[in-house]
């Protein structure tokens, strides 16, 4: 059963008290008559402790969003994580570890350069505070592609397409030579779906992915709004026998955007219709459900609706180990990144927590121009901090990068400079 941590807000401001010489109360009703002074100063005194060091107590382990395949390169990365502060991605099952399966963390523009040739690489992206993780790994991983959406058997699923305007798109595309594109039916006002289906699917075994298997998808919207709502997908014997998975954003848990979207739909949320024959599916149905009710989220005039590369995986269970920023723990026990009531509590260690009232003493001690105290307690911190580094140095893993060396020679073969 959880417990609350034992570095409650109240705590937080007694100590303090004592160490601003019992001024507190300038803190909260002082010259500004500001009454969040106090709690600004106290966040703003954790956050910029843990900007500086990588504290024993906030390190956090989920696990891996899908699980981990070969050749899937986008995951979800937990909201909380601090910076690029990763520590390590492993194994479930940890007895023994293959030749790639331990990670370096390196920026990201490599990894795109170097994620079809190297394995046991990961990076963080980031895109407008939109952050996720990608790696290449090397796993046992069963895969299956479904379609590589380049034929020409595909449908409209409902009267939202219209069938001549389903076409191979050899321009725009993720996968192989093309993908399927389609626009919507102008004068269909009442539909909510919009999609295609196709019953010429080559013959395939689904048993392997039913429980624990994903069927990913490249989806491309011509303008991503408030007016698209989920997307489906429907894989069965045929369209009256099938299983149906909905999802509500990408793989790596973001909002659909306009483009291209990387979609992850797990089939163990799967509903099912019929009596699908698990061992000759042949049917597919891909469609996103939009809103009818309003008129200018109908996309009635999107021209460029797409889909790309079909295919079912089941990963390998693994676990990601980082330093998270959220620290603080309300009466519900959730984390959060800053304290908001005096009943939160500062989830850390004795030692860390030193460290922390030290850097909140000097924020405080400032603010009351108490410029004696700021030089002492940051001589103080800096103290206190130097000492828990060099007891407990940072777990993350080290940035690296690699660029080509212009500047060598021909006679200087070794031509690629590692940088940390």
């Amino acid at each position: 059963m959880p417990t609350q941590g034992t570095y409650l807000y109240s705590l937080i401001q007694r100590i303090l008290n004592t160490k601003i010489h019992g001024r507190r109360a300038n803190l909260t009703s002082g010259e500004s008559g500001d009454t969040n002074v106090e709690r600004d100063l106290i966040n703003s005194g954790v956050r910029v402790a843990l900007s500086d060091i990588d504290f024993r107590g906030n390190i956090r382990e989920v696990s891996l969003t899908p699980r981990l395949m070969e050749n899937q390169f986008d995951y979800a990365l937990p909201t909380d994580v601090k910076a690029d502060r990763i520590i390590d991605l492993r194994p479930q099952v940890t007895d023994y570890r293959e030749e790639f399966e331990t990670y370096s963390i390196i920026p990201p523009e490599e990894f795109d350069r170097r994620k079809n040739t190297e394995r046991g690489i990961a990076c963080i992206m980031n895109d407008d505070l939109t952050r996720y993780l990608r790696i290449s790994a090397d796993v046992d991983n069963i895969s299956v592609q479904v379609s590589s959406m380049e034929d020409t058997g595909w449908v409209s699923f409902s009267a939202s397409v219209q069938d001549s305007d389903i076409k191979v798109d050899q321009d725009d595309y993720i996968e192989g030579n093309g993908c399927i594109r389609f626009r919507t039916d102008t004068t269909d006002t009442t539909d909510s779906a919009v999609g295609i289906q196709s019953s010429n699917i080559s013959a395939f075994d689904i048993s392997d992915f039913l429980a624990r298997g994903s069927a990913f998808l490249d989806a491309r919207l011509t303008v991503a709004d408030s007016g698209i709502h989920q997307i489906s997908i429907r894989i069965g014997s045929d369209s009256n026998n099938y299983y149906q998975v909905n999802d509500s954003t990408q793989n790596d848990c973001s909002s659909f955007v306009t483009g291209w979207n990387k979609i992850r739909l797990d089939l163990q949320n799967k509903t099912t219709v019929g009596t699908p024959v698990d061992t000759a599916i042949d049917y597919v149905a891909l469609f996103w459900s939009r809103d009818t009710t309003t008129a200018t989220l109908l996309h009635l005039n999107d021209t460029d609706w797409g889909f790309d590369d079909l295919t079912l995986k089941r990963g390998k269970y693994y676990n990601l180990s980082y330093y998270t920023r959220n620290v603080w723990q309300d009466t519900a026990f959730a984390l959060v990144e800053n304290s908001s009531h005096d009943s939160y509590a500062l989830l850390v260690q004795n030692d860390e927590f030193e460290v922390i009232m030290a850097k909140i003493a000097e924020l405080a001690s400032s603010y009351l121009r108490d410029y004696e105290d700021v030089q002492y307690y940051a001589s103080e911190y800096k103290r206190l901090k130097d000492e828990y580094l060099a007891r407990n140095p940072s777990q993350a893993g080290v940035l690296t990068t690699s660029r080509y060396n212009f500047q060598s020679t021909e006679t200087e073969p070794n031509n690629l400079v590692i940088e940390s």
